[in-house]
């Protein structure tokens, strides 16, 4: 038994979508989360700065005393998990192979379509992770740079949808019967995608399966916190505290939710 909480990082509001899903998943868990909002989007940065802007955030949560960290951003994951998985004792999951996973598991017609930011595309994470599943998978892979942005923004629906449409318009004559939400970002606009791509595709949240892997994970090595402790959640985010809020009251439908602010640049 382990009473320590569970960390969870982002590049900013997305990965309330995965800690949705965890809470859901694993009600009796303590979380932290934080949302590198200042610095956020990742998806048009080096791979250098993704890797340092993520550690900070990686040694905030370590600071934090959590027992695994769930890297809920499909850019972090992609191109600085690798490295900073190697510096930490405590198990990271990451968004890309849980997503590759439920993909490949749900594909029929084996073509497979992920929208991501330019540098989670740019690495061919999910290519990779999904064909390893499965070579025979086709895989088109779409950069979507504005839409990481859109979501951050709060817009409203009309809005989201033409920058969705547009975002979607280099899949136009693609046969794929199944769309991986692959950034954290999307979740929050899904039902724009389900508006505007066809009815026989299966849109994919990888924040579903990291839940159970994260479940998994925490089974198979007695991480689970003693029956009967009151969970607590902490947010954080190094940008403006009061959009934050606004954004994780909306999504979890927990009116009662604050935040902190706090500065990573010298974790």
């Amino acid at each position: 038994m382990d009473n320590r909480p569970i960390g969870l990082l982002d590049s900013g509001d997305g990965g309330f979508s995965v800690v949705k899903k965890v809470i859901k998943k694993l009600p009796g868990e303590s979380t932290i989360f934080i949302g590198d909002n200042a610095h956020m989007p990742y998806g048009d940065k080096s791979k250098d700065e993704v890797i340092e802007l993520t550690r900070r955030s990686v040694n905030f949560l370590l600071s934090k005393n959590v027992k695994l960290i769930i890297f809920a951003c499909n850019t972090a994951t992609a191109v600085a998990m690798p490295t900073i998985q190697k510096e930490i004792d405590q198990q990271i999951i990451g968004v890309i192979q849980s997503g590759s996973l439920a993909a490949a598991r749900t594909t029929e017609n084996k073509k497979v379509a992920v929208a991501a930011t330019p540098v989670t595309i740019a690495t061919h994470a999910y290519k990779k992770e999904i064909q390893y599943r499965d070579p025979n998978i086709e895989v088109t892979e779409l950069a979507a740079p504005k839409l990481a942005p859109l979501v951050e923004a709060m817009e409203d629906y009309d809005t989201n949808l033409k920058v969705v449409k547009e975002s979607l318009e280099p899949l136009k004559g693609k046969e794929f019967d199944t769309f991986v939400l692959g950034c954290t970002h999307y979740p929050l606009i899904q039902k724009e995608f389900e508006a505007l791509l066809p009815d026989n595709v299966e849109i994919v949240d990888p924040a579903d399966q990291v839940a159970q892997y994260t479940y998994n994970v925490m089974r198979r090595d007695d991480l689970f916190a003693i029956p009967d402790s009151v969970p607590k959640h902490e947010y954080y985010t190094t940008g403006n505290v009061e959009s934050f809020e606004k954004m994780g009251r909306s999504f979890l439908g927990d009116e009662s939710l604050t935040a902190k602010h706090v500065d990573t640049e010298n974790m």
